[in-house]
């Protein structure tokens, strides 16, 4: 049972620093949130420490949620500057979506090594200005604020959670400083071999390479979200006592679906939606070249099916998600839509019969989740290894296929029809209550 705000005198104090935290929509807010909502479940009253958010009037406010929030602005930094001014002259000429594919690139040409002195000279002036990464701007304020922070609300603890990987090196100084026991939360893996050439040289490796080891040694606990993730830090560093790395997975929350119940239909077109951003190496091509062929062999009917792609979706991979669908003839079949709020993102997600995980060259994703607390089937198309087809496996819940095979990829949207026709996919009212997935249930 949650304890009261009457508690919090008794309660321990724990600093969380993450960049990210609602009303940012970023979907590295959710876990942050989560953790300040249940940790007053075991004993810790939370104080966040994160960035700076505009209201709708433009302003930024220091201090929200009855003074446990703190919203520190960032110093300006080089790359994020230069950015936003140009996307600001190109939304005024209406060329937004225009310099949107100027600036995309496909994971290909990443990882290609550079062609001229010119593209070296660039790969290098970014690696730089991106160690560890473009919120470097907010280190210094985060850790002034956070020194202060600890000193008035006689802090015991520090989470940071990350990425971005600036929220450490917060975390770092904050804990050489004040030598409170800090815990370095990280909801991606930090090592430089993720990094693509792009955006790295020789000399950005050393020192980011001496940076992850000082955050890994510094910390007094080290969490990942996934086993696997665990275990490789605990390789990458024999060093360091290996009861320091802990797992915590993501989650779902039933509070998310608060008043909403499951709206998924027996009757019309089976949905798949993608709800969320497309990020580097997650492209839906593979998925709608597999449908496409399906329809064109007779197997599917195009009434059969409903495509939704929702949120940071306009390009994918370097390329324009609607001039994929176009090419491909699905104009009449898939829909492109805005971002969402939370709240909405969780109806929707109890509308869809098969929830798309496109994890192609990244086996991990936090919306595999919300799609088994909504109930949907799910199908991951990615490596068909890794920390998702291992929980779609534990749980019975979806399909996982190879990116690289379009036959496989085929069967697997034929399955994940068949069980929407046939009702396999869970119909109660809360779905998020099928003993099966409690194990992931936060409450």
């Amino acid at each position: 049972m949650r304890q009261g705000s009457g508690d919090f005198k008794a309660m321990k104090r724990v600093l969380l620093v993450a960049y990210h935290y609602p009303p940012d929509a970023a979907v590295g807010g959710v876990r942050s949130s989560k953790f300040a909502c249940y940790l007053p479940d075991f004993g810790w009253q939370p104080i966040v420490l994160t960035a700076a958010f505009q209201d709708s009037t433009g302003r930024e406010s220091e201090k929200d949620d009855k003074g446990k929030v703190y919203r520190v602005s960032e110093w300006p930094h080089p790359i994020k500057t230069c950015r936003r001014f140009l996307e600001g002259r190109a939304r005024r000429k209406g060329r937004s979506s225009e310099l949107q594919a100027k600036w995309s690139v496909s994971r290909a040409e990443l990882i290609s090594p550079p062609h001229d002195a010119l593209a070296l000279i660039k790969r290098w002036i970014f690696s730089l200005f991106r160690l560890p990464d473009e919120e470097m701007g907010w280190l210094l304020p985060a850790i002034w604020k956070g020194f202060r922070l600890i000193r008035e609300k006689k802090i015991n603890c520090i989470i940071t959670t990350a990425p971005p990987f600036t929220c450490h090196l917060v975390g770092f100084a904050l804990k050489r400083l004040t030598k409170v026991p800090w815990i370095a939360d990280f909801r991606d893996p930090w090592t430089v071999n993720r990094r693509s050439p792009l955006l790295r040289n020789r000399i950005g490796d050393v020192i980011e390479a001496k940076l992850i080891r000082s955050i890994m040694a510094e910390a007094d606990c080290v969490i990942h979200v996934t086993s696997q993730w665990t275990e490789r830090a605990k390789k990458d560093h024999p060093e360091l006592d290996p009861d320091k790395f802990v797992t915590v997975t993501n989650g779902f929350d039933p509070s998310d679906f608060r008043g909403m119940i499951n709206a998924r239909s027996s009757e019309g077109p089976t949905i798949f939606s993608y709800i969320g951003t497309f990020y580097l190496g997650q492209s839906p091509e593979p998925f709608l070249r597999a449908l496409k062929a399906l329809i064109d062999d007779g197997k599917v009917k195009r009434a059969e099916v409903a495509v939704r792609f929702v949120g940071q979706v306009a390009i994918a991979d370097g390329q324009l998600v609607s001039e994929m669908v176009k090419n491909l003839g699905l104009e009449d079949t898939v829909i492109l839509a805005a971002s969402v709020s939370r709240k909405e993102a969780m109806r929707l997600n109890l509308e869809t019969h098969v929830a798309l995980v496109i994890t192609d060259h990244y086996p991990h994703s936090t919306k595999v989740y919300d799609a088994l607390a909504a109930g949907s089937t799910i199908l991951n198309i990615g490596t068909g290894v890794g920390a998702v087809a291992d929980l779609i496996a534990k749980t019975g819940r979806g399909i996982s296929v190879r990116y690289t095979d379009l036959t496989e990829i085929q069967a697997g949207i034929l399955e994940c029809i068949s069980r929407s026709q046939a009702a396999k996919t869970p119909r109660t009212h809360e779905p998020w209550l099928d003993p099966a997935i409690q194990e992931f249930n936060v409450q």
